[in-house]
């Protein structure tokens, strides 16, 4: 016999790329939205990946970005509730995160290549 569950919103098919971020950015991950709402999201991601219990989250291709909540969690998939209902353009300072995202992850791959100098710095002395 098949459930139905009365849902609150319509949801849609897709298959695009979100971002979902927390620790005031200082942790972020790229997820793939599945099914999307009005109120909320299937995003699969891989399951390694801890999630808080609230978070951001950011779709551009639907300029959506706002605070969500995860609401369930099994394997790869995982359900999230937007908490903001004026889901639609994006919030103001959503392009402040992307480009504070954007210079962190240049700062970071600036610093592995110095770590990666540095490293084959100390094969070189130890080798000599």
């Amino acid at each position: 016999m098949a459930e139905h569950i009365k849902r609150a919103a319509v949801r849609h098919r897709t298959l695009i790329t979100a971002r979902i971020a927390y620790g005031d950015g200082a942790f972020s991950t790229e997820c793939t939205v599945n099914n999307l709402s009005t109120n909320g999201a299937q995003v699969s991601l891989p399951h390694s990946i801890g999630l808080t219990d609230q978070f951001d989250v950011t779709i551009p291709q639907k300029d959506i970005s706002c605070r969500a909540r995860l609401v369930w969690r099994k394997d790869g998939q995982a359900g999230i509730e937007f908490l903001e209902r004026n889901v639609g353009p994006l919030t103001p300072g959503g392009d402040e995160r992307q480009n504070k995202m954007k210079s962190l992850e240049a700062e970071n791959a600036k610093l592995k290549a110095e770590l990666s100098f540095l490293r084959q710095q100390v094969q070189r002395l130890t080798d000599d």
